[in-house]
């Protein structure tokens, strides 16, 4: 996953997973790119987006002042997923953030772009596309054969 080269990285702790995130500042949170991954030990198929969308959705809407800006549900040939942007009350600020939940076989990763403000977000969205849009997971292709 692409990432801005002087943010500062901290590892996240995440249950039966990794993660990762990524600040401008070293002890704030409040805006940050973020990835957890887990093996889910089942497999995810596209026939499961029905539900991992309305559970996705669900969730976002459970956030106070949770507001869906945008929504997708989508399927390529490397993952499913479902992704929003979603503005919200933390804190006493208001924030804005790029969710996507991505699916690969038996793997989940999640990415979270996140603004400390709204303004904040709209400044860094450029910086935070090519972070969101091209995270792949590992071991896609098949390993070289002897030649």
């Amino acid at each position: 996953m692409p990432r801005p080269d002087v943010w500062f990285e901290r590892k996240l702790d995440v249950q039966d997973g990794q993660g990762v995130v990524f600040t401008p500042h070293p002890e704030e949170l409040a805006t940050s790119i973020s990835v957890e991954v887990r093996d889910l030990a089942t497999e995810v198929t596209a026939k499961d987006l029905p539900d991992l969308d309305k559970g996705f959705l669900k969730g976002l809407r459970s956030v106070p002042g949770s507001n869906i800006e945008q929504h997708e549900v989508f399927q390529s040939a490397y993952h499913i997923g479902v992704e929003a942007q979603q503005t919200f009350d933390d804190a006493g600020q208001r924030r804005r953030r790029w969710i996507r939940v991505l699916y690969n076989q038996t793997k989940q990763a999640r990415l979270i772009a996140q603004g400390a403000s709204v303004e904040e977000f709209d400044r860094l969205r450029p910086l935070f596309a090519p972070c969101m849009t091209t995270f792949l997971f590992g071991d896609l292709w098949p390993e070289p054969t002897g030649a």
